[in-house]
């Protein structure tokens, strides 16, 4: 696996992404001791709210499970550039995409060393690991 490159924001995003799973996880898990000790006596597959509690559960643990893989593999980056020339962290760019002669679409990105992207943001973030990013 490549190396994830992350700024000092992305790399405290991070943790807090992973510290905010870790809670939902154990407030599903109290939610499920509820869920389970409501139907007692009726089957697991019976119980619609312990069943729905127990995929949500497993949803969770799959992505801590990724994002702790994922930790071996942090790199923090710092912007490093001050020309015009070198395309670096927090750059905003105008790129032009040329599908046919008369097919031709222009985005304006910027490059962050977040995580994860925020896809509401107002300009489009391209990550650092993405293959236009690297």
């Amino acid at each position: 696996m490549k190396d994830i490159l992350v700024d000092t924001d992305g790399f405290n995003q991070y943790y807090e992404e992973l510290n905010r799973l870790k809670d939902i996880s154990l407030s599903i898990a109290s939610i499920g001791s509820e869920s389970y000790v409501d139907a007692v006596g009726d089957g697991w597959h019976d119980n619609f709210a312990f069943e729905d509690t127990m995929r949500e559960s497993r949803k969770i643990a799959s992505r801590i499970n990724k994002m702790l893989e994922d930790e071996k593999y942090l790199k923090i980056v710092d912007k490093k550039s001050t020309s015009d020339d070198i395309i670096d962290i927090g750059d905003i760019l105008k790129i032009k995409v040329i599908y046919d002669i008369d097919d031709i679409e222009e985005y304006t990105i910027k490059l962050t060393g977040k995580y994860m992207i925020d896809n509401n943001a107002k300009i489009k973030e391209v990550s650092l690991n993405s293959p236009i990013g690297r």
